[in-house]
């Protein structure tokens, strides 16, 4: 408010510099010929002192018109094996699943959620406040809907219609939104997306992380061994890669590798070896 206030009366500087003090110094001798030097020195003191305050100032309201105009998101994210439930404005709500991160944007209009990382159940309510959720440069609109953003390093990234319909913008004319029951995977490119359907088992699976449960029908052991690895910093080897290519099927606790190896282990007639920090070696 002082900057601002300077900014707008810069005479009030001048009044105050122009103002005679109690205990003003008296002048020195000085000769004829600079006299007109020094009357001149005080007011180019002052101009300079008004273009510098009006500089501060202007920079100042330059800094709180940018923070008040810029939005500023709230970030949550959580740590590997944590699950969180996050209630938004508007009554829709965010489930943030192991080691993932989102920004939420409170707009004026609508709520907008940027997904950084990791795997979100979207549960979107509609009403009067719409809800967009950004994913690789893409916008996903949703009434009433609830679905599944999966972002995970090293896969395309996945959106799982649970119920209700997704608009996606990469999608051509004629093939609608994403409908319930589907699974979309993007690619780097705004038209790539390949669809497919899916039935309630797998359904089932895709959203089996909510109660804590890992779902797997004929994956690999690697591949149910890099799951696992999301969850637990205890890490799972195969030291066979025969063994590695081999599918399973089960449902297991994603809190417990050791439960997980021993079962592995009994079923392939391997054997479990666990070693400093927590790694476990699943061998002949």
């Amino acid at each position: 408010m002082r900057a601002r206030a300077l900014w707008l009366r810069p005479d009030l500087i001048a009044a105050a510099d122009a103002r005679p003090t109690q205990h003003r110094a008296q002048p020195s001798p000085v000769p004829a010929g600079s006299r007109r030097a020094a009357r001149t020195r005080p007011r180019t003191r002052s101009a300079r002192l008004r273009q510098w305050l009006g500089a501060l100032a202007a920079s100042l309201l330059l800094v709180v018109f940018v923070l008040v105009t810029v939005p500023v998101p709230t970030a949550y994210a959580t740590a590997k094996g944590e699950m969180r439930r996050i209630p938004l404005t508007g009554g829709s709500t965010l489930t943030l699943n192991t080691d993932s991160r989102v920004d939420v944007y409170e707009e004026t209009d609508h709520v907008r959620v940027k997904v950084r990382r990791g795997e979100v159940l979207v549960e979107a309510v509609g009403g009067e406040r719409p809800l967009t959720v950004e994913i690789d440069g893409r916008h996903l609109e949703a009434g009433a809907a609830t679905f599944v953003v999966r972002k995970l390093q090293g896969t395309r990234t996945q959106v799982v219609v649970q119920n209700g319909t997704v608009n996606l913008p990469a999608r051509s004319v004629g093939q609608g939104p994403l409908l319930a029951n589907t699974r979309a995977s993007l690619g780097r490119a705004v038209a790539d997306v390949d669809v497919a359907t899916l039935s309630a088992e797998q359904m089932q699976r895709e959203l089996a992380w909510r109660e804590g449960k890992l779902a797997f029908r004929g994956e690999t052991l690697a591949d149910a061994a890099a799951e696992f690895a999301r969850y637990n910093d205890a890490s799972i080897e195969i030291a066979d890669p025969q063994l590695a290519k081999a599918p399973i099927t089960g449902l297991f606790a994603a809190n417990n590798p050791a439960g997980f190896s021993r079962a592995v282990a009994g079923v392939f007639g391997a054997r479990v070896r666990h070693e400093a920090r927590g790694k476990i070696v699943i061998e002949d």
